[in-house]
C-alpha cells in the first residue's frame, strides 16, 4: 500500500485516499531521512584520510588525483539510466537498496585493496553506490504536493551534509584510533544499518513515466537544466579538487592528524548542511541569481585563503566559510534542475542533471593532481577557485534570473 500525502488528496496529488491522516506521511519521511543518513555516513566515512591514504599507498598526486576521480566515472556513466529506469517503474524501493548493497560491498573493497589499481576500483564500487542519489532524491519528493518539491529537495540535502558533517567528523577519530581499515569496515557497517531501515519505509504513489524514454531528448535539452547542470561541473570541479581531494593532502603537510583532518571537513561540511537547510529561503527572498552569486563567491574567496593558512586551526576555520558556499550553491542548483521537467520526468532529469556534474567530479581532481605535481598544491586552489567565479558569472545569465 502506498504512502498517503494528506487527507485531501485533491490537495496532494500522490496521496493514497486508505490513509486517515497524517502519521504515516510523517513517519516514512523520517525513516526515509534515516537511510539515506546511514548512505551517506557509509560513503564518506572514510573521505577525509582517503586521500593521504592512497598516497601512501600509490607515492605520486597524480595517481591519487586517478584514485579520487574513479568515484565518479560510474555516476558519469549510470546516473541518467537510473533516472530513466526510476521513472520508468513503479516500485522503486529496490534500486536504493541496491544503492546501499554497493556502498557496503566498495568500502569492504577499500579495506583489502593492495595497491593503486585496486584502490581506484573499490573506490569506483563506491562510486555505484553513489549512482542511486538520484533516486534518493526523487523518491524523498514523492511524499510532498508538487509545489513543494524545492521544500523537500531542501530538508533531504540538509540531511546529506548533516550525515557527511557526522561521518567526516567521526572518520578521522575512528582511523587515528583502529588505523584505516577500521574507517573502511565502519563505513560498510553503517551501509548495513540503512538496508535494515529502509526495511520498514514504505513507497509513495508514484508517477509512471511510461513516455519518458522516447521524450528524453526533450528533458535532457530543457535550457534550465542544461544551465544548472553547467554550474554544477564547476562546483563538483573545486569541491572534488579541494574538500574531496586537496585539501586534506594540503592539511596533513602542515600538520594536521588524522582526527584533526576529519575536524576540518566535518566543520567544512557543517557550514554546507546550514546553508543547505536556508539557501532556499534565501533564494526566495532574493530570487536565484542573487543567491547563488553570493554561494559562488564565498566559495571562490574561501579557496583563494586556503595556502595561506598556516596551521590546522586556520584551515578550519577557512573551510568552514568555504562550507556555507558549497552548500548554497549544491542546493540551489539540484531545485532549478528539477524544476525544469514535469513531475513524471524528474528523475530523468535528475540523472542527466547529477551525470553531467559528474564530468566535474572526475576532471577536479584529476586535472588538480597534475597541477599539483607541475606547479604545487597552491595552483590547485587557484584554479578551484576560478571555476567557483564562473558560477558567479553564469548566474547572472537571465534565464537563472527568470527562475
Amino acid at each position: 500500500m502506498a504512502v498517503c500525502m494528506s487527507v485531501d488528496s485533491s490537495v496532494h496529488p500522490h496521496c493514497d485516499p486508505s490513509c486517515s491522516d497524517g502519521r504515516s506521511i510523517r513517519r516514512n519521511r523520517q525513516l526515509f531521512c534515516l537511510a539515506t543518513f546511514f548512505y551517506w555516513t557509509s560513503l564518506y566515512l572514510y573521505v577525509p584520510i582517503l586521500p593521504v591514504y592512497a598516497e601512501s599507498v600509490v607515492g605520486t598526486m597524480s595517481m591519487v588525483g586517478v584514485v579520487i576521480a574513479s568515484y565518479a566515472l560510474p555516476q558519469l556513466l549510470l546516473r541518467i539510466p537510473v533516472g530513466l529506469y526510476f521513472d520508468s517503474v513503479s516500485r522503486r524501493k529496490p534500486l536504493i537498496a541496491l544503492s546501499l548493497l554497493t556502498c557496503v560491498a566498495g568500502a569492504v573493497g577499500l579495506a583489502v585493496a593492495g595497491g593503486g589499481w585496486s584502490l581506484a576500483l573499490a573506490r569506483a564500487s563506491t562510486g555505484v553506490g553513489a549512482a542511486g542519489w538520484v533516486a534518493f532524491t526523487v523518491f524523498f519528493t514523492r511524499y510532498y504536493a508538487v509545489g513543494e518539491s524545492s521544500r523537500a529537495i531542501g530538508t533531504i540535502n540538509a540531511v546529506n551534509q548533516v550525515a557527511l558533517v557526522v561521518a567526516t567528523g567521526s572518520g578521522g577519530l575512528i582511523a587515528e584510533a583502529g588505523g584505516y581499515t577500521a574507517a573502511f569496515y565502519g563505513a560498510a557497517a553503517l551501509g548495513i544499518c540503512g538496508l535494515v531501515v529502509l526495511a520498514f519505509v514504505r513507497e509513495p504513489l508514484a508517477d509512471v513515466g511510461a513516455i519518458v524514454r522516447h521524450q528524453f531528448v526533450r528533458v535532457a535539452s530543457s535550457p534550465l537544466l542544461i544551465a544548472s547542470a553547467v554550474m554544477a561541473i564547476l562546483l563538483q570541479f573545486a569541491n572534488f579538487a579541494s574538500v574531496f581531494g586537496f585539501v586534506p593532502v594540503y592539511g596533513a603537510r602542515i600538520g594536521a592528524s588524522s582526527s584533526q583532518l576529519g575536524a576540518i571537513t566535518m566543520l567544512t561540511l557543517g557550514g554546507a548542511a546550514v546553508a543547505a537547510y536556508t539557501s532556499v529561503r534565501l533564494a526566495d527572498r532574493i530570487g536565484y541569481s542573487r543567491a547563488l552569486i553570493v554561494g559562488a563567491g564565498v566559495l571562490g574567496l574561501s579557496l583563494l585563503l586556503v595556502p595561506h593558512t598556516r596551521v590546522p586551526a586556520e584551515l578550519a576555520a577557512v573551510q568552514l566559510v568555504s562550507g556555507f558556499g558549497r552548500g548554497c550553491l549544491a542546493t540551489l542548483l539540484m531545485v532549478l534542475s528539477i524544476r525544469s521537467a514535469p513531475p513524471g520526468a524528474r528523475a530523468t532529469a535528475m540523472g542527466v542533471y547529477q551525470a553531467v556534474y559528474a564530468a566535474g567530479m572526475m576532471a577536479g581532481p584529476m586535472v588538480s593532481g597534475l597541477i599539483a605535481d607541475t606547479t604545487g598544491l597552491s595552483t590547485v586552489f587557484v584554479v578551484s577557485a576560478g571555476m567557483s567565479f564562473g558560477i558567479g558569472l553564469l548566474a547572472r545569465h537571465p534565464l537563472i534570473r527568470r527562475a
